[in-house]
């Protein structure tokens, strides 16, 4: 899989704002900067973006529990989608939940979001469930993804 050259960095408080306006670019439902504040206060919540001229132009969340993790959202600026820095973000997501000794990482996707199936597909994940009406904005289900991590090695 071709990734793209772009360094994916830890998001920190200084980032929040462009944090916010990114979603609002990409979400419906975009979270707030106190919502992001209050996360970024509990160890297990990570955030990683990709910077273009100190501009946030794509970040993954994930939350890590014990030897599961869940990645919570995952956007690109429309400017720069099909450029590979999804695949980067979750490629960099993963390698930290396998040194954090991650078994299983879960996730919810619309069904109706090729793009990222394509990519969380590329990388190994697999449906497990549906939740119905997930989506507060328009109802429609949710794909409950998982991909099982085999132990890293050293």
């Amino acid at each position: 899989m071709k990734t793209c050259s772009h360094q994916v960095l830890p998001i920190e408080k200084k980032h929040l704002a462009e944090l916010v306006l990114l979603e609002g670019h990409c979400f419906s439902d975009p979270w707030t900067i106190d919502q992001y504040l209050e996360s970024l206060e509990q160890n297990n919540f990570k955030a990683l973006g990709i910077f273009q001229d100190k501009e946030l132009i794509a970040y993954i969340s994930f939350n890590l529990m014990y030897d599961e993790a869940e990645i919570i959202n995952l956007a690109v600026h429309p400017r720069y989608r099909r450029t590979g820095l999804a695949r980067s973000l979750v490629s960099k997501a993963l390698e930290i939940c396998s040194l954090a000794m991650v078994k299983k990482v879960f996730l919810e996707v619309r069904p109706s979001n090729y793009p990222a199936l394509g990519i969380y597909r590329g990388f190994g994940f697999r449906k497990i469930s549906r939740r119905k009406k997930y989506y507060s904005d328009n109802l429609e289900d949710a794909l409950v993804l998982r991909l099982d991590l085999s132990p890293f090695k050293t």
